[in-house]
């Protein structure tokens, strides 16, 4: 049997109830997005041939049952638009600031100390792929022997099993200069692309919920790139998530957010950089 379920509408206290789960367990706030939540609630629900709001609000609740159900709706709920190199601004700034840390070295205690970078929210892992091209270009460029490494967390664990994969559709893989695509990836034949084994070594992909701070990736990051996650919290949380991950960073540390994201946000630890295009700031040195 088929549900009729495209046009069914979420009552004042269904939408209360799922806003306050879905804040509660996330962070994320669909106060101001509610059709955005009332069509991913529509469409997993007729995949599992659920009729009513209702009935799911107590599934997604229901023991261990309730927990795959759980994790397949934040799926369907968080899986956003994202490709490689999706801010062209924001990873020139990456480049720039990787450039003058590698070529200055004043920052830097040893040579031998990693560069650490976080990508929070990294979805189906084209952006940490994306992180990871571009700190090996540099130091490849620069003939250096450096080691480095991208932590990428997100929410949801099927996206983290899809971006561990790596394989990526034509589509997907035209944001990609062909140099790049060339050197870190291998084709295949029904014209798509693997992450090849040089970025893997370089990448892990870790669950993590970014409202709970006991659970971020271990030791100080030298960049920190968290775009379009902020715009669904409320501004208080904002704030909450924006000082821990400051917490993470070294000093003189990177720290990018998507464009428009944060507009009022300030630290006293933290300098907006001037950089072109890009909501980017530096840690100051204590």
């Amino acid at each position: 049997m088929a549900f009729a379920l495209n046009n069914l509408e979420l009552t004042a206290g269904e939408f209360a109830d799922w806003q306050q789960l879905l804040e509660e367990k996330t962070g994320i706030s669909f106060e101001k997005h509610r059709l955005i939540l009332q069509t991913g609630l529509n469409q997993r629900m007729r995949e599992i041939g659920c009729q009513d709001y209702r009935t799911y609000f107590r599934r997604v609740q229901n023991g261990n049952s309730g927990a795959l159900e759980w994790e397949s709706l934040l799926r369907t709920l968080t899986i956003k638009e994202t490709r490689f190199f999706r801010d062209p601004d924001a990873f020139d700034t990456v480049k720039s600031y990787l450039f003058d840390k590698l070529t200055e070295g004043k920052r830097d205690v040893s040579e031998d100390t990693p560069i650490d970078i976080w990508s929070v929210a990294c979805s189906t892992g084209e952006e940490a792929y994306s992180l990871a091209m571009i700190a090996n270009d540099c130091i490849e460029g620069l003939k250096l022997d450096r080691r480095f490494g991208v932590t990428a967390t997100d929410i949801c664990i099927s996206s983290l099993m899809r971006a561990r994969k790596g394989h990526y559709n034509a589509q997907k893989a035209k944001h990609i200069e062909s140099s790049m695509l060339s050197r870190y990836f291998n084709a295949s034949s029904n014209d798509a692309f693997t992450v090849g084994s040089t970025l893997k070594a370089r990448t892990c992909f870790v669950q993590t919920n970014i409202i709970e701070p006991t659970l971020y990736p271990k030791g100080m990051m030298d960049i920190i790139y968290c775009q379009n996650l902020l715009i669904y919290f409320k501004p208080w949380r904002q704030q909450q998530v924006l000082n821990d991950l400051v917490s993470q960073l070294k000093p003189n540390g990177l720290l990018v957010l998507g464009s428009g994201e944060a507009t009022g946000w300030q630290h006293m630890q933290m300098k907006r950089l001037q950089s072109k295009g890009a909501n980017a700031f530096i840690k100051r040195v204590s």
